[in-house]
C-alpha cells in the first residue's frame, strides 16, 4: 500500500515580492504527490522523510516535478540531489545552460540536506547554490537531472541572473566548474542492455488523486510519445476531450526519447504527464507503469503504438486483474521486417486486450481477420473539430496572391511531413506534368522532413522552383487558409491508415487527390476527389486523379460534398463518444475474462532497450 507521506519542500523565499512566493505556492499545492512546506529550515531537523525539496520562490514547477524527482532518488543509487530544466531548454543540454534551472529546484537526500542546511547562517535563495557545492563535495558526485522539463515557469530574470552570477564567482574559488554540480553518468540508457526488471522501492510519497465526474474512469495512456505527426495532433486533442467528458486521464511514454510536441494542449486539461525514460533507468520503467496504475487507481489502460507496452501486458495484467486494457492501433504499418505491424502485435496480444480501437474500418477488419473477436474490436476514425476546421472565405484572394495564382491557376497542395513513405517527389511530378500540358500550376508544400532537400533539388532540376513554394511547419490557424485558398489536396503516400491531412483538407474544402491505401477510401467517396492506385511508382496516375477537377464547376462541386462529408460523418465529437463506449465496454468485458498469467519479462525488456540503442541512439549516430 502507498504510505501517507508528503514530500517536505523548504521554500527559499528571503526579499521574494509577495506575488512571487503565491506563484510557487500554487505550484506546490498542484503537485501530483502531497507537499509539505516549511519556510523555515529548523523545521527539517526532526524529519524523516527520504528526501527533501529546495524551491526558490517564484519558479512554477511542473505538475509531476516532484513525484519525478523522488523516483529518480529512489532508482540511482548513490546520487546525491537531482535538478532539473526548464521548459524549452533542449534536451541534453550543456550543463551552463542547465545552471540557472538547477538553481531554483533541487530535491536532495534527507541526511544530507540536513547536514548541508546545518551549516548555513541563513535561508536565501543562493541556499540551492550551496546545497550543490556541498553535494558534490560530500559524495563526489553531483547532481543528477531530469531531462524533461521541471519549471514551466521561472522565477524573475534579475534573481535568476544574481543567482547565476552568485555561482560563477564562487565555484573557480572552489576549484569546480559548473559541469562538475552535475553528473553525467546519472541518466540516459543503461549501460548493458540485457538488464533485468529492476525491482526497486517506490519513493515514499503520497499521490494526490483528482476526482472523475459524471460516470468518466480513471484512465492511464501509454503512448509511444509525442513526435511530431498525425499520431500527436490526435493524442493532443482526444486527451483533453476525455479529461472535459469527466475521465481522470494520466499519460505516460514509454519512448526514451524526448517528446513534448504539442504536449502543452494536453498539460492545460491533463497535467498528469509522465516521461519514464527521463527519471529512471530502463529497466525500472514497468515499475514506474506499475506504480502509476496503483497510485491513480487506474480503472483503464488504453495503449497505443507502444512496443514496451505490448510486451508488460502479460505482467501488468497479473499485477492488476482488475484493470481493463484497450489497444488504439492507428496504422497497419511499423517497421514490418522484424514485427509485421502495429495491427500484427494487436492480434498477437489480443488474449491480453479487454477491447480494440482502430482508425478505420478497413483497419478493424483486418484485426478481426487476425483473430481478435469481433465483439471486441471498435472504429473509431481520428476526425476532426469540423467547427474549428472551417473557413470563411476571409484572406483567401490574399493567400493565392502571396503564391503568385490568379484565379485560373490551379494551385496543389502538398501538406504533411516531408518523408520517403509520403512520395513528396511526386508532387513535384505531377506539378511539371501539369505544366507541361499548358496548365497554370503552382505547388506548395507545408510541413517539414528529411526529404525536403531533395524535393527542392528536384523542383529545382525541373525548372518549377518560380510555381513551388516550401512555408514549412505551419500553426493550424495559417494552415487552414493555405487549405481554403489551394484547390487540389495531393497526398501520393505509399502508406496511411487514414491521413490526418486528408481530414483536414476535406473539411476545409480542399479536393483530394490521394492513395487508395489504408482507409482512406472512407473518407474519399465519389464526388468528394479521387482515389489511385499506390501500386505504382510514378507520377501519371496522380495526374489522371487531378484531371477531373482541372474544372472550376467540378471542382466547386467536390469541395462542398467534401466538407460535408467529414462534417456528417467524422467530427472528433463522434470520436471521443465511441473511445469512451470502448473503455465501457473493456470494463464490463474485464470482468468476464479469467485472470492471466504473468510471462517473463526478461526478453521483452532485452527487445526494448536494444530497440532503444537501434532507434535511436545508433541512428542518431549515422549508422
Amino acid at each position: 500500500m502507498v504510505r501517507d507521506v508528503a514530500l517536505p519542500v523548504l521554500l527559499l523565499s528571503a526579499g521574494a515580492a509577495p506575488e512571487a512566493v503565491a506563484r510557487t505556492l500554487a505550484s506546490l499545492g498542484s503537485q501530483t504527490v502531497r507537499v509539505s512546506v516549511h519556510t523555515d529550515q529548523r523545521a527539517l531537523a526532526g524529519l524523516t522523510s527520504e528526501h527533501v525539496g529546495l524551491v526558490v520562490a517564484g519558479a512554477t514547477l511542473d505538475a509531476t516535478a516532484c513525484e519525478r524527482a523522488a523516483w529518480f532518488l529512489s532508482t540511482h543509487p548513490g546520487v546525491p540531489c537531482v535538478t532539473g530544466a526548464a521548459a524549452g531548454t533542449p534536451a541534453g543540454a550543456p550543463a551552463p545552460d542547465l545552471l540557472s534551472a538547477a538553481l531554483q529546484f533541487v530535491v536532495g537526500r534527507r541526511e544530507l540536506v540536513q547536514q548541508l542546511l546545518a551549516t548555513l547562517p541563513a535561508l536565501h535563495p543562493s541556499t540551492a547554490l550551496a546545497f550543490l557545492i556541498g553535494a558534490r563535495g560530500t559524495c563526489g558526485r553531483g547532481a543528477g537531472w531530469l531531462t524533461e522539463p521541471v519549471l514551466r515557469g521561472a522565477v524573475d530574470a534579475a534573481v535568476c541572473a544574481t543567482l547565476v552570477s552568485q555561482a560563477r564567482e564562487a565555484l573557480p574559488q572552489l576549484g569546480l566548474t559548473e559541469a562538475a554540480l552535475f553528473d553525467h553518468a546519472a541518466g540516459g540508457l543503461p549501460a548493458h542492455p540485457l538488464q533485468r526488471l529492476m525491482r526497486t522501492e517506490a519513493p515514499a510519497v503520497t499521490v494526490v488523486r483528482a476526482p472523475s465526474r459524471g460516470g468518466g474512469v480513471r484512465l492511464l495512456a501509454l503512448l509511444q510519445g509525442f513526435p511530431m505527426g498525425g499520431y500527436t495532433v490526435f493524442n493532443t486533442e482526444l486527451l483533453p476531450r476525455l479529461a472535459e467528458a469527466g475521465h481522470v486521464v494520466t499519460t505516460c511514454t514509454t519512448e526514451w526519447w524526448r517528446s513534448d510536441w504539442r504536449l502543452e494542449q494536453v498539460r492545460a486539461v491533463a497535467p498528469d504527464i509522465h516521461h519514464p525514460h527521463a527519471a529512471v533507468p530502463a529497466a525500472a520503467v514497468p515499475a514506474y507503469i506499475d506504480w502509476l496504475i496503483t497510485t491513480r487507481g487506474i480503472e483503464v489502460v488504453l495503449l497505443s503504438h507502444s512496443l514496451l507496452g505490448f510486451h508488460a501486458l502479460p505482467w501488468l495484467r497479473a499485477r492488476h486483474p482488475e484493470v481493463a486494457f484497450v489497444d488504439f492501433v492507428h496504422t497497419d504499418w511499423f517497421e514490418q521486417a522484424m514485427y509485421g505491424s502495429y495491427a500484427t502485435l494487436a492480434t498477437l496480444f489480443e488474449g491480453q486486450l479487454d477491447a480494440q480501437l482502430a482508425t478505420s474500418d478497413t483497419l478493424a477488419s483486418q484485426l478481426v481477420a487476425g483473430g481478435c473477436p469481433r465483439d471486441g474490436v471498435r472504429t473509431a476514425h481520428i476526425g476532426i473539430d469540423t467547427a474549428l476546421w472551417r473557413h470563411d472565405g476571409d484572406r483567401l484572394a490574399v493567400v493565392r496572391e502571396s503564391f503568385g495564382a490568379g484565379p485560373e491557376t490551379l494551385v496543389l497542395l502538398f501538406a504533411g511531413r516531408i518523408a520517403p513513405e509520403k512520395r513528396p517527389h511526386l508532387a513535384v511530378e505531377v506539378a511539371a506534368a501539369l505544366r507541361d500540358d499548358g496548365r497554370d500550376v503552382v505547388l506548395v508544400f507545408a510541413g517539414e522532413g528529411p526529404e525536403l532537400r531533395r524535393v527542392h533539388e528536384r523542383a529545382a532540376a525541373l525548372g518549377l522552383l518560380p510555381r513551388c513554394h516550401f512555408l514549412g511547419e505551419l500553426d493550424e490557424h495559417t494552415l487552414r487558409h493555405v487549405y481554403a485558398a489551394a484547390d487540389v489536396f495531393l497526398a501520393p503516400s505509399e502508406i496511411e491508415g487514414i491521413s490526418r491531412s486528408l481530414y483536414e483538407a476535406m473539411a476545409m474544402g480542399c479536393v483530394p487527390v490521394v492513395s487508395d491505401v489504408g482507409g482512406q477510401r472512407e473518407l474519399v467517396v465519389p464526388g468528394t476527389g479521387s482515389l489511385v492506385d499506390a501500386g505504382g511508382s510514378g507520377a501519371a496516375p496522380y495526374v489522371e486523379g487531378v484531371r477531373p477537377w482541372l474544372d472550376r464547376t467540378a471542382r466547386g462541386a467536390a469541395r462542398v460534398a467534401a466538407r460535408a462529408h467529414v462534417v456528417n460523418r467524422f467530427d472528433i465529437t463522434r470520436t471521443v463518444s465511441v473511445v469512451t463506449e470502448a473503455l465501457a465496454l473493456a470494463r464490463r468485458r474485464r470482468a468476464e475474462r479469467q485472470a492471466v498469467l504473468p510471462v517473463a519479462m526478461g526478453e521483452a525488456l532485452a527487445v526494448q532497450a536494444l530497440e532503444t540503442i537501434r532507434r535511436h541512439v545508433l541512428r542518431s549516430m549515422g549508422r
